[in-house]
């Protein structure tokens, strides 16, 4: 399990690739409509992913407090998407374990979207 401790500024965590088949676009229509437009939604969904996949043993009670995304493009049935998590810094503030976590998105080695994510870490 990864602890505030761990957290070390600049230092990357781990990376997720993945290639976005016509399920995860079925998967967004089924829940959204089929007139939403994935640009953004479907970013974050995948920096979540990401997120999941690449930090799977965090401890419970954690706050996902603050989050922000710039995407570049659109993602697309058949892009393989590689996503960076990085440690952006981490501090303790009024007793409280913060971390502000990146991700950086690419396709084909081309910006596609960078996230961050700022969470009140729980131990």
């Amino acid at each position: 399990m990864i602890r505030f401790d761990d957290f070390v500024p600049g230092e990357v965590l781990g990376v997720h690739r993945e290639r976005l088949d016509d399920a995860w676009f079925h998967q967004w229509h089924r829940t959204f409509g089929p007139d939403a437009a994935p640009a953004g939604g479907l970013a974050m969904a995948f920096a979540m992913r990401a997120y999941l996949t690449i930090l799977p043993e965090r401890p419970g009670g954690n706050i996902h407090a603050h989050q922000r995304l710039r995407t570049h493009g659109r993602m697309a049935p058949g892009d393989t998407v590689e996503a960076t998590l990085a440690c952006a810094g981490r501090e303790l503030r009024n007793g409280r374990r913060r971390v502000v976590l990146r991700m950086d998105a690419t396709r084909a080695g081309a910006a596609l979207f960078e996230a961050e994510m700022t969470i009140f870490w729980a131990a």
